[in-house]
């Protein structure tokens, strides 16, 4: 059997700000404007700045943190 075949696929470590704001369910935008705080926090790697997946949930955990 080919060991291709049972590999799942592999959620992302990291998440350019386009596609951490749709797992937000906010504007890149938004999600640049929370780098440039502090909010939420970021790298650049080579020339592409991503966020850890880790981080989006912490921020989002944070907001909710301070909605209730």
């Amino acid at each position: 059997m080919n060991e291709t075949q049972n590999l799942e696929p592999l959620a992302p470590l990291a998440h350019s700000p386009d596609r951490a704001a749709q797992r937000l369910g906010i504007s890149t935008r938004a999600v640049y404007s929370h780098i440039a705080t502090g909010e939420l926090r970021s790298c650049k790697v080579g020339k592409r700045r991503l966020i850890p997946d880790a981080e989006v949930q912490a921020f989002l955990a944070r907001k909710m943190a301070e909605a209730a």
